[in-house]
Formats: structure tokens, sequence, C-alpha cells
């Protein structure tokens, strides 16, 4: 095992590590819910509250620019098959995999005055986001013999996990106004990153002309002990500090209709240390490598040798043409920041119907925006007791998507529970992306003496 087995180690850890993850945009609908508070310090519930450690408050999703059954088809006898062209079409141009878990251990807030509120959160959370090399694919499944082209292999990883200790704060500055902000401690986990690996492979009459650059950067992974790659990354835990800050406002009108939350989440980095953390870099200074084909075939076919050797071999010397160097060193890595922008109206005489708009932008990694836009309705009952919400979500890589969420409170229990996209439940293969939220908190009794007006009081 060498180099490219312990690059892709690494992947499939972290992509182990994540079991699934998008933006939840019913937060910023829902009424009274303690996770909105997450998603912008401003937007504190009305009552003090403390979440179920870790299944209390959780958000997994998954998004990807094609769906199972745009790739795999079936023939007139019911076999499958890959259908190359549907997979050509649909990662032409887009060129995006995500993957985000949010897994809260301690999430509570409580009033410390008439108008303002403080959060504590401790969580744990894994990104992953990457490009998709569309050319490789292209390389592979659309080659014809008489055909000559270039063909882009590049791809931008950004894989990342850690862990944050979050202090909020909430500030009421009239009926109108409510200002919050977070400022977090994060300790690093794991990561992989790259601001780009660019590679070309050319097509020649008898072969592949493959040029390039590329850096890749490895948290508290050690790319030169390819035996041994993650070494004392358990004692280098409390040694990649970082820190980041969230910030949000909410305005009410007068008449207590319109309603607007924006934020900015995620605004951070974390400090990689020097003793288990490594850098590939290539100074490749124009040359190329020369690729006939794939040695050892005859080794792979009496069992003489593996295919894991037989690639091994294959990127050992297309690294040693592009001079690629493996050093041990500190980095900071960015938080893939997030902005968040809602509002809401509420319609008939008792406020009972709300209507909805929102975005979501996300950078996901280096050079990439990636947005969503919704459109929602939610229903309130009179009591308080139930939240019924339903949306449409335009993802910039996945044009449909039908949530639905439901929130129950009963005294000072709550329930809530929402999925962005629920083609999933009816056609898992069908689905571009996948999401679940929930929530199970447990309201705290609040301070005497403040008005029931400004209690209630909530950003919608």
């Amino acid at each position: 095992m060498k180099r490219l087995y312990t690059l892709l180690s690494v992947v499939g850890y972290c992509l182990m590590a994540t079991a699934a993850s998008a933006q939840d945009h019913f937060t910023f609908a829902a009424r009274d819910l303690p996770q909105s508070i997450l998603s912008n310090p401003a937007m504190r519930p009305s009552r003090g509250f403390v979440s179920m450690p870790i299944f209390g408050s959780l958000s997994l999703s998954f998004d990807n620019s094609f769906s199972y059954n745009n790739i795999i088809k079936k023939n007139g006898e019911g076999v499958r098959y890959l259908d190359t062209y549907g997979l050509l079409k649909a990662t032409q141009g887009n060129n995006l995999t995500l993957l985000r878990m949010n897994l809260d251990l301690v999430n509570t807030g409580f009033f410390i005055g008439e108008q303002d509120y403080m959060g504590i959160s401790l969580r744990t959370r894994v990104h992953v986001g990457t490009s998709l090399p569309d050319g490789l694919f292209g390389m592979i499944l659309d080659n014809p013999i008489d055909e000559y082209k270039t063909f882009d292999i590049s791809t931008i990883p950004n894989i990342l996990g850690w862990a944050e200790l979050g202090l909020s704060y909430t500030r009421d500055i009239d009926e109108n106004w409510r200002v919050g902000g977070r400022v977090k401690y994060l300790n690093g986990v794991v990561s992989l990153q790259s601001t780009g690996m660019d590679i070309t492979a050319r097509k020649e009459y008898n072969r592949y002309v493959i040029s390039g650059d590329y850096t890749l950067r490895g948290g508290n992974v050690n790319f030169a002990n390819s035996s041994n790659m993650f070494g004392d990354a358990l004692k280098n835990l409390s040694s990649n500090p970082g820190f980041a800050f969230d910030l949000g406002g909410t305005y009410r009108s007068d008449d207590e209709r319109l309603n607007v939350a924006a934020s900015v989440t995620d605004l951070g980095a974390i400090f990689w240390n020097a003793n288990n953390s490594s850098i590939i870099q290539t100074h490749s200074n124009g040359k190329e490598y020369e690729f006939y084909g794939v040695d050892g075939l005859n080794g792979l076919i009496n069992g003489t040798t593996s295919l894991g050797h037989v690639l091994d071999s294959a990127y050992t010397d297309i690294s040693r043409t592009l001079n690629a160097d493996t050093t041990r060193g500190k980095f900071t890595q960015m938080l893939p920041t997030t902005f968040q922008l809602a509002a809401d109206y509420a319609l008939g005489p008792y406020q009972r119907h709300h209507v909805s708009a929102g975005m979501v932008g996300m950078i996901p990694y280096h050079g990439k925006f990636h947005y969503a836009l919704s459109a929602g309705y939610a229903y309130r009952t009179l009591t308080g007791t139930w939240q019924f919400m339903a949306n449409y979500t335009y993802k910039s890589n996945n044009p449909v998507n039908l949530g639905l969420g439901v929130i129950m409170t009963a005294g000072k229990f709550q329930f809530y529970l929402a999925t962005d996209n629920i083609i999933p439940a009816f056609s898992l293969a069908s689905a571009r992306g996948a999401n679940i939220s929930l929530g199970i908190n447990f309201f705290t009794t609040r301070s005497e003496g403040r008005s029931s007006r400004r209690v209630s009081r909530y950003y919608y």
C-alpha cells in the first residue's frame, strides 16, 4: 500500500463518517423551535430549553448532481446496465457532491434578562463537498478511436470533521428588531482539502499525455506514512484549534405579519498542527507524463499481482514525473461558510396561515457557490400544539425538492421532524438528495416578571 491507497482510504474514512446532509429550510418558518437558533442566533425561542442529548438535535443530508435512475437502466430482459450517455449528460456542468452531518451533544438556552438570552451548544459536525471529475467519465466512456481531444479530470475535494463549543447571545433591540451572535471554539478531527487538483489528459494516437499540478492537504493525516497515515491523530486532537462566528438578525413589522431573518454562520477557520498533518504538492514545471496503458495486466490475469499494486505503480510514475513532494506542515482551513435569508408573512385574521420564502447559500469547496431557493406554507393550530409545514426547494444542482415538516408542542415537551425532500421515501433511486432533521426539546420555566408579549414575541 502506497500513496494512492492512502488517499483512497482517507476519502473512504471521511465518507463513512458521514451518514448523509443539506440545509434545513424549515427552521426559518417554524415558531418557537430551539433548533432555529443554530441557524440564526437571533432566532431564539420564547422560553428556556434543553434538547435531548445526541438524538434530540440531529441533521443528516446528502446532495448529488444525479440520481441512481439517471445512470442505471434496464434492457428488454430486465438486466441493469450503466447508461454511459446518461452519466455523461448528468455530470456535464453539474459538479457537486455534498454530504453534511450535525450532531448536538448539548443544546440549551435560557434568559439572563428581560431582553437578553444566552445559548450553549456542543456539536460534532462533518462536511464533505467535492467537485466531480466529469472529464474522467468522458475519457473512460466517451472515447472514440478516431477522435482526439483533451479531457479535464480536475477535482476540488473539501472534507472536514470537527467539534465545536458555541456560546450565543441574543438581544431584543425593540419590538421590531432582534440581533444575535455566537462565538465558537473549534477542534479539528480530520481533513482532506485542496484549492485545486488541476489535471488534464490529452488523447493522442497511441497514448495519453497527462499534465498539470495539484496540492492536497491532510489535517491529522500523515500522507508520508502510508502504513499508519493517521499516526498520532488521537493524541493530537486537542492540537487543532479553531475559532468561528455566527451573526444574525430579525425584523418584525408593527402589525406582526411580516417577519424577515438573515444570518451568516461558520465564519472562521481551523488551524491544523504540524505534528500529524501533511501536504502533497507537485512542481511539474510544465512536464508531461506519457501514459501508454497499465502495466502488469498479465500479472492480474494469472494472479501474481493485485489491482491495487498495478494502479499504485501508475500513480507513482505520474507523481515522479510531476515532481510531487510530501511534507509535514501546518495549515489553515476555512469552514464552509453559509449565508441565509428568509421572509414570512401571516394570512387571515388569526394568523394561522403563513407563506414564506428563503435562500441558503454555501461555499462547499474552493471556488464554488451552492445555493437553494425555497417557498413554503405553514399552518399553526390556535392552541399552538401543532405546526404543519410544506415547501418546494430549488437547488443549484437539483431543481425538484418537496419537503414536509411537523412540530408538536405539548406543555414543556416538543417534537420536531422534517425533511427537505420527501421523494426518497417513495423512490430512493430517483432522488438526487435526501435530508432529515430531528429535534426533541424540553422547555424550562421562564423568568418571573417578564411581560407576556415580550416573552412570546418571536421572529416570525
